[in-house]
């Protein structure tokens, strides 16, 4: 018998990995022309949407489309290329979930990886009375969409999968992540309140707690396909059964044991938002603290499952015991010690306005995205993540298992002075491309600069066509997002000088193109590019003088 470290001294069975194989599938990036970029903006994808926004997603293949997930327990849609407010309706479970305060409500979304064949999904929310009374009970659903209409669900079609209790309002964790392993993974928060204590609460605190759901990492089998009975959470279920226990969970002593053997990590405070790294596996957790730090732990994919992230021992890599951010470690009978071999420490953390507090401040981390995406393969491993509070967006790399290259892009997207207050989650779509999503009702994409992308570049699906019916070239709105204006076709000599010839509000030049033929021995080259709303213009992928003065 194998005890997983980290447990600190709870009884554990097996050992399970955190996932098998070199991790999730990458996004297919065919059809997409990736820039040289390593500056970003933003620009506004969606607006309009009722204050509650959490979460954007999308299926895996699904490149078309968007999916925003709102508190109030609605669903929405999006298609790439339409209008701001061209979202619609895809759930509406508003009637059962309980939104009364900002940490309630629906608050993770999943596909399942089968999606395209089984239309399952999978949603974490939160139902009780509406009011601050409570009870109030954490609920993890299974949902199917309609067979009429692939941009519909069916909200009669829940099958429940968990639901347990939750002590007081705050810190429900509540994303769903699909992980490379292929089961279901539910991060947990402590179940509320203050420093981890108090009713409902553990007398060494939730988090450290091997027999309540709250405060974990849960890690359970969906598909219902093997492993063991389902074992702790199942408050007011009245068929439990609808997942299965992984048989290299860390704990597992049977059904009705003494501990949840749904667990796979624990020591959580409130972790809001996490990531696995498509191309690694890894596993990156971003954790709210109390009154001090603010933390990330990256999780390496080969790491045996028992991971203990520390909390209440410790906030980020100090010891906590209240009201002081640096006291003498605080003394429980089964809590590893403040700083114990058994703790696995972040490898990034930063401040709130505290004495001795230098380099970046905030409140609440906003967890965010390890960047695979299509569009800028020059950023790749770059994990994105901000903070409530001041609404900054930072990024670091993971370089041979230490943070580094931290970077600001609050000014380069452009939209920091906004968030503040707002900034409540980073989302991906299926591309692998980055999105920051406003509480308030906005949904932003992270772009290279117009000035860096090329119209119909190298490995676009729609590359520069002539022909003696005229012209056409890559929509560059549906293919990034970027709002564009209009196009410039410019003509000229290949390594020579081009002018502009011709304008477009449409991604094409009918009625026989250029009507200028090239003379016998004469060779013309031609060359597209975009001009945003802004007048920025978009890059003409070669070196030259291009005139553009008799173009707008």
């Amino acid at each position: 018998m194998r005890t997983a470290r980290g447990l600190g001294g709870a009884a554990a069975l097996t050992v399970g990995l955190l996932g098998a194989g070199p991790g999730q599938a990458m996004p297919d990036c065919s059809g997409v022309a990736p820039t040289p970029s390593t500056s970003l903006t933003a620009v506004q994808v969606a607006g309009g949407l009722p204050w509650g926004q959490v979460w954007v997603t999308a299926p895996t293949g699904d490149t078309g489309r968007l999916f925003m997930v709102e508190l109030s327990g609605i669903v929405r849609v999006r298609h790439r290329g339409a209008p701001l407010t061209g979202w619609s309706t895809f759930l509406n479970i508003s009637d059962k979930v309980n939104s009364f305060t900002g940490e309630l409500g629906l608050l993770g979304l999943a596909f399942a990886p089968d999606y395209a064949t089984s239309g399952h999904f999978f949603v974490n929310y939160t139902e009780g009375p509406l009011d601050e009374i409570g009870p109030w009970y954490t609920v993890v659903a299974r949902y199917t969409v309609s067979e009429s209409d692939p941009d519909v669900a069916d909200p009669a079609s829940e099958v429940r999968i968990l639901r347990f209790l939750q002590p007081q309002s705050n810190h429900n964790g509540g994303q769903l992540l699909f992980g490379p392993d292929g089961n279901l993974w539910i991060p947990t928060g402590d179940g509320g309140g203050g420093s981890d204590s108090g009713p409902g609460h553990d007398v060494c605190g939730n988090g450290q707690s091997t027999t309540t759901p709250l405060g974990k990492i849960l890690r359970i089998d969906v598909t219902g396909s093997g492993g063991t009975s389902p074992d702790c959470g199942l408050v007011g279920l009245p068929s439990p059964g609808n997942y299965r226990i992984p048989e290299d969970n860390p704990l597992t002593d049977g059904g009705g044991g003494t501990v949840c053997d749904e667990v796979w990590g624990l020591g959580l405070r409130n972790p809001w938002r996490n990531d696995f790294d498509e191309a690694t596996g890894d596993l990156y957790v971003a954790d709210v603290g109390q009154n001090c730090w603010e933390e990330v732990t990256v999780v390496p994919s080969a790491t045996a499952g028992g991971v203990n992230f520390g909390w209440r021992a410790m906030e980020g890599t100090h010891c906590y015991a209240p009201p002081s951010c640096d006291p003498p470690a605080l003394s429980c009978g089964l809590t590893p010690a403040c700083g114990s071999a058994a703790l696995t420490l972040p490898v990034h953390e930063y401040c709130h306005s505290i004495a001795g507090c230098e380099g970046p401040q905030g409140c609440a981390i906003t967890g965010g995205a390890v960047y695979r995406g299509c569009l800028m393969p020059n950023l790749a491993g770059t994990y994105f993540y901000g903070d409530l509070c001041s609404g900054f967006v930072r990024s670091f790399r993971m370089v041979d298992g230490a943070a580094t290259d931290h970077t600001d892009w609050s000014a380069a997207v452009e939209v920091s002075a906004y968030l503040p207050g707002r900034l409540a989650s980073f989302g991906e779509d299926a591309q692998g491309e980055v999105y920051i999503v406003a509480i308030t009702g906005e949904i932003y994409k992270l772009l290279p600069p117009l000035s860096d992308v090329e119209t119909s570049g190298a490995g676009s699906s729609s590359p520069l066509l002539v022909s003696p019916a005229g012209m056409s070239w890559e929509n560059l709105h549906a293919a990034t997002e970027h709002e564009i204006a209009f196009y410039r076709v410019y003509r000229g000599t290949p390594g020579g000088d081009y002018a502009c010839i011709h304008t477009s509000l449409v991604p094409g030049w009918s009625a026989g193109g250029d009507p200028t033929q090239p003379e016998s021995g004469e060779v013309f080259a031609y060359i597209v590019t975009a001009v945003g709303l802004g007048g920025v213009e978009s890059s003409p992928g070669t070196a030259g003088f291009f005139d553009n003065s008799v173009c707008p």
